[in-house]
């Protein structure tokens, strides 16, 4: 379904916005003030806003402008209605656990998550978020919002929602997809990111919603806000790109993998314990996460996101994703690596 601008009065916020409510401690409307201040409160908040603010002109993008994400990457974005896409930062990192769905979720608070990059930090209050419902269905609102500025609003039913994250229609899945909502709004995720941005703000994944329930009483048309914030993890072309037809049917562990793999040009060989940890996994019994893991790599493998993918007797998880590196891989030669920050 594609979203509809709808009036307001809201005026939409630009960087300058941002960087104001950054140094007053507000974020705008609605309210979205940080529930870290360790994290947050600074010496030196000026030159917090002046290093976002440059690190948007040094990407191309204005900071006095709206930020609508298709005019921004109109070719990964604007003319790609086949993908999804989500930051690097969040995609390297534990944001979206792949734990056994009988396991409770947790409730976190102030905590600090898994990041594949010692210089990326990100802070966590909420319910514990994870990759087999909330991941799926936050790519797809940001898709449902892409061709409206950010912090401007858009709407959408639960029934367009489960159609189009591949899950059949029924009364359950309907509640499954209201509850990754309710999830993805009472939460707030801090990011660091030293190279980069510096703190992107406290974002809650949902900055906002407003609901009107269907005839039983039950939520069904959404209208969602989503942060302006969310500029600073974009910017510059730092997310990934998922064919989502094939992203949706992957396993959550698989899909974790798959956030890994597409979001590096050339991926490292990865180690076990570094890709239980961005799982979020807590299975103790070390055979039975190789063998999950060795599951996951013939998933990506048989849905060609790469050429190969293995775990090796060193607990190292290798792709290739060229076909000529299979062939030089075949005839013993061995490959240089390029991490990409």
């Amino acid at each position: 379904m594609s979203a509809r601008n709808q009036p307001t009065s809201r005026r939409t916020q630009t960087s300058d916005d941002l960087l104001k409510d950054s140094a007053s401690g507000e974020s705008g409307s609605p309210s979205n003030s940080s529930p870290f201040p360790d994290f947050a409160a600074d010496a030196g908040p000026r030159l917090e806003n002046v290093q976002r603010r440059a690190y948007l002109h040094s990407k191309g993008i204005k900071p006095n402008d709206q930020f609508q994400l298709d005019l921004l990457f109109p070719d990964t974005i604007g003319k790609r209605d086949d993908l999804r896409h989500i930051p690097n930062d969040y995609a390297r990192s534990s944001l979206f656990t792949a734990r056994n769905k009988r396991e409770p979720r947790k409730t976190l608070m102030h905590q600090k998550l898994f990041h594949y990059n010692d210089h990326v930090t990100i802070l966590y209050t909420g319910i514990e978020l994870r990759a087999e419902d909330d991941e799926l269905v936050w790519l797809q609102i940001l898709k449902y919002g892409q061709k409206l500025a950010l912090g401007e609003p858009f709407d959408f039913t639960v029934k367009d929602l489960v159609r189009d994250v591949g899950w059949s229609k029924n009364g359950r899945n309907y509640d499954r997809a209201r509850e990754c909502i309710t999830r993805l709004k009472a939460n707030e995720v801090l990011a660091l990111n030293e190279k980069a941005y510096g703190k992107s703000g406290a974002i809650s994944l949902i900055q906002n919603y407003t609901v009107i329930n269907d005839a039983d009483g039950k939520p069904n048309q959404y209208r969602v806000w989503i942060d302006p914030n969310l500029i600073f993890l974009f910017a510059g072309n730092t997310f990934t790109n998922h064919s989502w037809e094939i992203y949706r049917g992957l396993s959550p562990v698989a899909r974790r993998l798959a956030d890994h793999i597409e979001s590096h040009k050339h991926p490292y060989p990865l180690d076990l314990e570094t890709f239980k940890n961005m799982c979020g996994s807590t299975d103790s019994a070390m055979f039975s996460w190789r063998q999950t893991v060795r599951r996951a790599c013939q998933e990506v493998q048989d849905a060609q996101i790469v050429k190969l993918a293995h775990l090796d007797q060193n607990d190292k998880i290798s792709v290739i994703t060229d076909a000529r590196e299979l062939g030089q891989t075949s005839q013993g030669r061995k490959l240089p690596g390029k991490r990409d920050e």
